[in-house]
């Protein structure tokens, strides 16, 4: 009886613990709230002014949770490939977002005075509200956008129907899928369309090795095709899209995606829509501490 009544309370004890040590977890996700004003240039469109707005925006309520980066700071350093802060386009913050909760825009007039005399000059000013965490070390990826099978070929601007390729490499193993949105869509490049089901969520990369996908040169999946994707556009201005590497060291189950399609004679990958795919990544960084998902900015343009 006395055996039983010790087992029983380290029972208690292990349940507190475990309960404990989950409300510490929860805790890590805070609300935070940021603001940032951009002035509207001659040589940005209102939508690119938007979005410089929400990442300055976004990086103002990191600092409000958790401070500002400085390069001195003992946590900050790489160590075993493996870094302690985030990059929200190329500065450095001691936290990730996780999820807009709201988000909202203004617009405001100031005088200026040029050369050309006193203009009213436009301002962007966005405010949000969204989850955050402080950094915890996660694995430092190398990647790189080309428009050639080489890393010279390196760049964030394509003409229409140029081929995408990506390089990528990690320190340590772990999963991988890419994705590239347009105004309308999200559409999975990575894993290819007719990869066998246990590649589906994302494919197995191993550390320290080089991966150039999307070259019909690429064997590191033997016995699946390789797709060649090519970026397009039907606007006569500048399109911009948006590619997004996945990576987690952790296996994550993909979104739940629509078939894949031909159009036209040309193959539509996989897709889901902006909202739904926003929503996957947040619920994926709640949940996972090393997962992680960059964002790179492309252009396509017509050939004049």
């Amino acid at each position: 009886m006395l055996q039983q009544k010790k087992i029983f309370n380290k029972l208690i004890l292990l349940s507190l613990l475990l309960s404990i040590n989950l409300t510490l977890n929860a805790q890590k996700i805070v609300t935070s709230s940021g603001e940032a004003q951009v002035r509207v240039e001659s040589n940005m469109t209102e939508d690119e002014t938007r979005n410089k707005a929400r990442e300055l925006a976004k990086i103002n309520a990191i600092e409000n949770a958790f401070g500002t980066y400085t390069e001195q700071q003992m946590d900050m350093t790489i160590k075993d490939g493996m870094t302690s802060f985030n990059i929200i386009g190329t500065t450095k913050v001691k936290g990730d977002w996780i999820e807009t909760t709201n988000s909202k825009f203004t617009e405001d007039f100031k005088k200026a005075k040029t050369n050309l005399g006193i203009i009213n000059t436009k301002y962007i000013t966005c405010t949000i509200k969204g989850k955050v965490r402080k950094s915890t070390p996660k694995a430092t990826l190398e990647y790189e956008i080309l428009n050639g099978p080489s890393l010279l070929s390196r760049t964030h601007s394509f003409y229409h129907e140029e081929q995408l390729y990506v390089y990528f490499k990690s320190p340590v193993k772990g999963f991988l899928s890419i994705f590239l949105q347009d105004d309308e869509a999200v559409y999975r490049l990575l894993p290819y369309i007719n990869m066998s089901d246990n590649y589906q969520s994302g494919v197995p990369i191993k550390s320290d090795t080089d991966y150039l996908f999307f070259s019909p040169d690429d064997n590191s999946f033997p016995g699946n095709s390789v797709d060649e994707p090519r970026l397009l556009t039907l606007k006569t201005d500048i399109e911009y899209n948006f590619v997004y590497i996945i990576f987690s060291e952790d296996e994550y189950v993909k979104p739940t995606l629509d078939n894949s399609s031909i159009v036209e004679n040309r193959i539509i990958p996989k897709q889901l829509s902006i909202n739904k795919f926003q929503k996957w990544l947040a619920n994926n960084r709640a949940s996972s501490e090393k997962f992680q998902d960059v964002r790179i900015k492309v252009s396509i343009e017509q050939r004049k």
